[in-house]
């Protein structure tokens, strides 16, 4: 007489309760093998902990449009944001001490801020407490990195129409203000808002 399938002789019952574990095995198995790949694709797999992640937001193109009629107006789709190096601009006076704006161009230099193609000028008739920066619509990440730069305290602000002196050819526009406003001053609170 030969041996039935099941690897019990004449006992089905014992066969189906082995092929029962043998499932059960596997399902065990498997789900362990699940959870291992699912942690190693949370952490980012085999990348340590001291190397930074850099992620790039989708870019984006915003359409406002304004109680009461008016025309549509669209911002410029966001790329990726720009190195200090690639950030041109000017600083200008706003009523600190003769020579600030120049102390505050060669700080902002030492911050890799290179690209300034014109020297630290005046803004005549131009008066305000502390120090801000100013850029142009689409340059928003920009700002928050260049005030940052600048100093504690630099309120980042709307780019302003008419637009500053010498600021045609520039993204941004550092604005030393009055008051213990120069490269070297410090405050307690850091102000970022349009």
């Amino acid at each position: 007489m030969s041996t039935p399938p099941g690897g019990s002789a004449g006992n089905p019952a014992r066969g189906a309760g082995s092929a029962v574990a043998k499932g059960a095995l596997l399902i065990g198995l498997a789900i362990i093998v699940g959870l291992v790949l699912l942690n190693q694709v949370d952490t980012g797999g085999n990348r340590s902990a001291a190397s930074p992640t850099v992620t790039t937001k989708p870019k984006t193109t915003t359409t406002t449009v304004k109680k009461g009629g008016g025309s549509p107006t669209t911002t410029a789709p966001l790329g990726p944001a720009k190195s200090p190096a690639d950030v041109s601009l000017i600083v200008l006076n706003g009523g600190a001490p003769t020579g600030d704006a120049a102390k505050m161009s060669s700080k902002l230099k030492q911050e890799h801020y290179t690209n300034q193609p014109n020297d630290a000028n005046n803004w005549s008739g131009h008066t305000q407490q502390g120090n801000s920066v100013l850029c142009k619509a689409g340059f928003d990440r920009e700002a928050v990195a260049l005030s940052v730069a600048v100093g504690q305290g630099t309120q980042v602000q709307p780019f302003p129409s008419p637009p500053p002196p010498y600021s045609d050819n520039v993204m941004c526009v550092v604005v030393v203000g009055a008051t213990g406003a120069g490269p070297s001053a410090t405050s307690t609170t850091t102000t970022v808002g349009g």
